[in-house]
């Protein structure tokens, strides 16, 4: 383990100015942070600026049609929480699919987010539904998509800046919404792949709104607009869903590559986008 200087802010303000110290990070359930110290991503770290006893970055508000969630809200506190049950599904069942209950009681939103990981469960969802972050530094305050924040694997574009708020707009009465995570076993493993959908149907039974966002087969999390048009402004069939399937697999291609493991990614990611559809839809087609 390596020596570095540990401080425990009192105040937001002071937090930020803390960040101005070269080798500063910082540190809300440590869950990921702790074990970068014991390696390479850990070098260049002096200063670790603890948020952990900053109540006014814990809160999970839900202001008329607006949900508004603070970085240091846990994983456990996100899957019981009544508001996002109800009006943010995808997000409340990936946190509750995060490794272990320690993890889960430990590990924060906003850490899952500056992390950046491929595999971070919540991002998906998160993009799906059209989450913004709230970033605070010496330089002000600005708002970017999650979408915009997460540049690639481990890398944001936090600069000297603490995340300290999440929000987005509920969903509305009625629309669906899916979830999936693929993993080499139920606990204590991190997603290999996961698929969040949300929509809306008209009157009708067309799709007049859908989001599809793939979590850890892209190197950073995004809408798949090219699956969205197959089903956008139609009433779903299983081939319709089955050619959006193929979409995000054709995306996850050209943005990776093709490599020795696509053969068995290619109609896996085709398979989890189905069913997180279907799953949106509340239908069980053969």
């Amino acid at each position: 383990m390596m020596e570095f200087n540990y401080h425990r802010p009192q105040t937001l303000p002071q937090a930020i100015s803390l960040l101005e110290m070269p080798g500063a990070a910082v540190m809300a359930g440590g869950t990921d942070l702790m074990v970068y110290l014991r390696g390479r991503r850990g070098q260049g770290i002096e200063h670790i600026i603890d948020l952990t006893y900053l109540p006014e970055l814990d809160f999970i508000r839900l202001e008329g049609d607006e949900i508004h969630l603070g970085p240091l809200v846990t994983h456990t506190q996100l899957a019981q929480s009544h508001v996002l049950q109800r009006y943010a599904g995808p997000l409340a069942q990936a946190a509750a699919a995060v490794r272990s209950p320690q993890i889960r009681n430990r590990g924060t939103l906003g850490g899952n987010i500056a992390n950046a990981a491929v595999c971070a469960d919540t991002a998906a969802p998160l993009v799906a539904l059209g989450a913004q972050v709230k970033l605070e530094g010496p330089g002000g305050v600005r708002t970017l998509t999650v979408e915009d924040l997460i540049l690639g694997p481990n890398r944001t574009q936090l600069d000297k800046e603490v995340l300290t708020e999440i929000s987005f707009t509920r969903l509305p009465e009625g629309a669906g919404w899916g979830f999936v995570r693929l993993a080499r076993r139920e606990a204590l493993a991190i997603a290999r792949m996961n698929v969040a959908v949300v929509l809306e149907r008209a009157q009708d039974g067309s799709i007049k709104d859908i989001s599809i966002a793939p979590g850890s087969v892209l190197p950073s999390p995004a809408r798949i607009t090219q699956a969205e048009e197959v089903l956008l402004g139609k009433k779903p069939t299983e081939d319709l869903v089955r050619q959006a399937g193929e979409a995000v697999a054709a995306a996850m291609i050209s943005a990776a590559g093709r490599r020795w493991s696509t053969d068995y990614k290619e109609p896996v990611v085709k398979a989890l986008v189905e069913r997180a559809i279907k799953q949106a839809l509340g239908v069980e087609w053969k």
